[in-house]
């Protein structure tokens, strides 16, 4: 039951189209404003960790320490574990990376004052209405050691150049649409951490949180071929992304004319796509 509460929130699905986007992620780039952060000793815990790929990024640099990395989907943790193995990342003792079943809406199975820094990648935009955002939030901050750091990175913006084909609108805007279940925020997720963190009670006005930005830029006949792709196979019919924009009221025919307009960018020279992120690190 308590799975069920927060994978309802996720509406994206597990597919190999999904997935393989997750997978590109890694500690470097996703994780770049906390890796200074980190200490050797530092015992860390990804809350949502998907296929692992951040997690077991970690583990180098927390070499003294260990990494844990919780999800609610069994099939994806399934994924994480492989990727460590084959990583050749150890699961027990100094330098560790193991995975659990978690549910940060629910009560998740660590004392007190465990981690020395808790990270949740694209995570909160999926927990709507703000009751369970404040919720995870508050949940995060409890297994917080004091001085513990909380990092996030949610979305702000998806931008394509040129922008006559109208993908900020067919793809960001209906994204955004689909992971709202059809009633987008007036403020994407990114933009609305700081207050969120404020009011889950992180020190804003003693200096305790700190707002950052980043951005991922995509080019490229290849990266651009990739993309074509990817969204080729998420919006086929039978994907859960698919559906997941048909929940949210977004039309075939708006699908099938986002596919031709990527399909229009993927083509063009010297198209690119830019993604903001708002980056967060706040201390307990």
């Amino acid at each position: 039951m308590a799975q069920q509460n927060l994978s309802n929130n996720y509406t994206q699905g597990y597919s190999n189209f999904t997935l393989a986007n997750h997978q590109r992620r890694t500690a470097e780039v996703d994780a770049a404003f906390l890796l200074p952060h980190i200490k050797k000793t530092d015992h860390i815990l990804d809350v949502g960790c998907g296929p692992g790929t951040i997690t077991t990024g970690f583990a180098k640099y927390a070499s003294e320490g260990g990494v844990v990395g919780v999800d609610v989907s069994t099939v994806v943790l399934q994924k994480a574990k492989e990727f460590a193995a084959e990583s050749n990342v150890p699961t027990e003792g100094p330098g560790s990376v193991v995975f659990e079943e978690g549910n940060v809406l629910e009560r998740l199975a660590y004392p007190d004052d465990t981690f020395d820094i808790v990270y949740a990648s694209q995570v909160f935009g999926h927990l709507a209405p703000p009751e369970k955002l404040l919720r995870a939030l508050s949940e995060i901050r409890r297994v917080l050691k004091p001085g513990g750091i909380l990092a996030s990175r949610d979305g702000l913006e998806h931008h394509f150049y040129p922008q006559s084909l109208n993908l900020d609108r067919l793809w960001g805007h209906n994204l955004r649409r689909s992971i709202s279940k059809g009633k987008p925020d007036p403020e994407p997720m990114g933009s609305r951490m700081p207050a969120l963190f404020r009011k889950a009670g992180f020190d804003a006005d003693g200096g305790k949180i700190r707002v950052g930005a980043g951005a991922t830029v995509s080019s490229g006949p290849e990266t651009r071929k990739w993309l074509r792709w990817r969204a080729a196979g998420q919006l086929k019919q039978g994907d859960t992304f698919h559906q997941s924009w048909l929940n949210a009221g977004i039309t075939e025919e708006e699908i099938q004319e986002t596919l031709l307009a990527i399909e229009k960018w993927s083509e063009t020279e010297d198209a690119w796509f830019v993604s903001l992120q708002c980056e967060m690190l706040a201390w307990k």
